[in-house]
C-alpha cells in the first residue's frame, strides 16, 4: 500500500494571509501557493489598499514588498505597528534589495523577517507557516489573559510604547492617567520597577 508523503508544510487553519505588491505576476503566483496550502488570501496592491483590508479584517500575516508606488513597505509597516489592534500581525518583506542596510531597515520597522525576489514559493511558504503558528500561539495566550482577567500588558523595549493590554489593565491604567499621557507614564513606571529590582538584586 503507498502512503502519502508527509506534506512539507503543515496546512493552515483558516488563516488569513494579506499579500502587499504591485507586481501582478508576484500576486498570482503567491495568491495560487498559499491558497493550495489552505489559506484564505487577501490582495493589495499598495499601502492604502493594505490599510483598507485591514479596517474590514485583521490577517494573520502579511507578506509585504518593501518597494511600491507611493508609501513604500517600510512606511506601511511601521504604521501597522503603531496601531495597537495590528501591531500583533506579523510582517514579512518580500525584497529584492539584499544589501544590509535594507534588511535593517525591515527589521526596524517591525517586520519579523524576508525574502528575497525572484520569490521561491516552497521557501515563503516555509517562513509564512512558522510566523502563523506563533502568531496563533500569542494570540491564544493574550485570550486566556483577558478571560481570566489578568492585568498584564506589553510595552515595546524600543519607544515604551503600550503596544497591546488586557480589558483589566487598560481599565486600571485609566483610572490612575489621562489617555494622552498613559505611554509616557508606563514607560516611566517600567524604568523605575527595573531600576528598583536592579538594586535590590544588588
Amino acid at each position: 500500500m503507498n502512503q502519502k508523503a508527509d506534506p512539507l508544510i503543515a496546512p493552515a487553519v483558516s488563516s488569513v494571509v494579506l499579500v502587499v505588491d504591485d507586481a501582478p505576476d508576484t500576486l498570482r503566483m503567491l495568491c495560487d501557493a498559499l491558497a493550495l496550502e489552505g489559506y484564505t488570501v487577501l490582495v493589495a496592491r499598495d499601502a492604502v489598499e493594505a490599510l483598507e483590508r485591514f479596517e474590514m479584517a485583521v490577517p494573520d500575516a502579511v507578506l509585504l514588498d518593501a518597494i511600491m508606488p507611493g508609501e513604500n513597505g517600510f512606511a506601511l509597516c511601521r504604521r501597522l505597528k503603531a496601531e495597537p489592534s495590528w501591531a500583533h500581525v506579523p510582517v514579512i518583506f518580500m525584497t529584492g534589495l539584499t544589501d544590509t542596510e535594507h534588511v535593517v531597515r525591515a527589521f526596524e520597522a517591525g517586520g519579523v523577517d524576508y525574502v528575497t525576489k525572484p520569490i521561491r514559493a516552497k521557501e515563503v511558504l516555509a517562513r509564512m507557516a512558522v510566523h502563523v503558528q506563533g502568531a496563533r500561539q500569542a494570540r491564544q495566550a493574550r485570550n486566556a489573559l483577558d478571560a481570566f482577567g489578568h492585568a498584564t500588558l506589553v510595552v515595546r523595549a524600543a519607544d515604551g510604547k503600550v503596544v497591546w493590554k488586557t480589558p483589566l489593565a487598560r481599565d486600571l491604567l485609566l483610572q490612575h492617567f489621562d489617555g494622552g499621557e498613559l505611554d509616557a507614564a508606563v514607560l516611566a513606571w517600567v524604568r523605575d520597577e527595573l531600576a528598583r529590582r536592579a538594586f535590590a538584586g544588588a
